[in-house]
Parts: C-alpha cells; sequence; structure tokens
C-alpha cells in the first residue's frame, strides 16, 4: 500500500468514526501536515467533536476528544480492518477559499514547519 493510499484509509476511518460516534450530525473534517521536530510525522484531522492524529511511520491513527481523552488507538493491522468493515468513505475536500479562521490556523501550521 502506498503512502497516499494509507492516508485515505486513515481519513476515511476518522470519518467513519466521527459517523458511528455521532449518528445523524454532518461531520466536517479538516486535515493538516502534522510536523514534529522538523520532520514529518503524518496528518492532523479536526472535526467540532474529535481530533486525529495519523502517524505516517508507524501508520497508527489516535482520535481524542475535544476534551483530550483518547477514544482510539489504532495500528496498522486495526486500521486495515476498520477500512474493510466500513468502505471508502466521500470526504468533501476543502476549498481553496476556506474561511478566515479555518485558514488562518492551517497558515499557523504550515508556518511553523
Amino acid at each position: 500500500m502506498t503512502p497516499s493510499q494509507k492516508l485515505a484509509r486513515a481519513r476515511n476511518c476518522v470519518l467513519a468514526f466521527c459517523r458511528e460516534r455521532f449518528p445523524g450530525e454532518e461531520t466536517q473534517i479538516r486535515d493538516c501536515i502534522f510536523i514534529n521536530d522538523g520532520f514529518y510525522r503524518g496528518r492532523r484531522f479536526r472535526s467540532e467533536k474529535v481530533s486525529a492524529i495519523w502517524f505516517a511511520e508507524e501508520d497508527q491513527l489516535k482520535i481524542h476528544s475535544s476534551d483530550g481523552v483518547c477514544l482510539a488507538s489504532w495500528d496498522e493491522e486495526e486500521l486495515a480492518q476498520r477500512y474493510a468493515e466500513t468502505g471508502p468513505s466521500t470526504l468533501p475536500m476543502p476549498s481553496r477559499n476556506e474561511s478566515s479562521s479555518d485558514a488562518s490556523e492551517n497558515e499557523t501550521i504550515r508556518r511553523a514547519a
């Protein structure tokens, strides 16, 4: 599996988790590159109720509630199993003209890298 396929799988797993956890609510997920100590580590996903980090090297996904409580932690095998159960999901891609609060948040993260 290529890195971009692993990223798509992680993104789909976050969306499926939100749909399971909060049925009937529309979930919009934003993501940004996660860099630590100057190195690419993966992606950070955020919605109103959860945040998640996908660690690319370990192919591990950790999902936290908005107050920081760990709700799920899945390794590569568990991600593959979840993906097989839920199948691919279609995520709306954020437009280039995001709202100013989203854009400034993403710009801050990009500049910090």
